[in-house]
């Protein structure tokens, strides 16, 4: 995550993540944009690479929709186009995002979340439902938040995030996926 200008030399925020696959030689790599005051995003590309082949994806979060990047070459979603009600937030980067809430006890937020190529925009609450404190693997002690959500599947188990006190990064997520499955997110530290 970087503060650097845009191609038009505006000051943007801009992540860009890489994720190894849980299926051997599966590789996305996620470049997006977002307004710097507002984490309003802007444009977010999806590169995934799978048994040598590269599926690229890209989509522009306007005001009332999200389209394809028309420009970019070899869109698998160039014709994308999604409308959105209310401005949505880019999901792929839910995590960034929560960093940058006011956490606190008994805070509860609404997002309205858009996953590019995914369903249609919807709002999902997020609860600080307490306080616990982590050990790492060197025994380190980290005071976490507590934040919960279920994802708008209120039959499996809320997904729970644990988002460090002094300095708002999460530190662990665990969440079940539609199949069932369990992931764990951890930062090493």
């Amino acid at each position: 995550m970087r503060i650097e200008p845009d191609k038009a030399g505006v000051k943007r925020l801009h992540i860009v993540q890489h994720w190894d696959g849980a299926t051997p030689g599966t590789v996305k790599t996620l470049d997006s944009w977002f307004e710097l005051s507002t984490f309003r995003p802007f444009t977010h590309e999806r590169r995934t690479t799978k048994d040598g082949q590269i599926k690229v994806e890209g989509f522009a979060f306007q005001p009332d929709r999200i389209v394809g990047l028309k420009d970019l070459p070899d869109n698998a979603q160039a014709a994308y186009d999604v409308a959105s009600p209310q401005p949505s937030f880019n999901f792929e980067t839910d995590m960034e995002f929560l960093q940058a809430l006011p956490l606190a006890a008994g805070y509860e937020a609404q997002i309205v979340f858009h996953h590019p190529s995914g369903g249609p925009p919807a709002p999902y609450v997020f609860k600080v439902t307490g306080s616990e404190v982590l050990t790492s693997s060197a025994g380190g002690k980290v005071d976490c938040w507590v934040v919960t959500t279920d994802y708008n599947r209120p039959e499996n188990k809320p997904a729970t995030f644990w988002i460090a006190k002094d300095s708002q990064v999460v530190i662990k997520n665990v969440a079940t996926a539609p199949d069932g499955a369990v992931w764990v997110k951890t930062l090493i530290w």
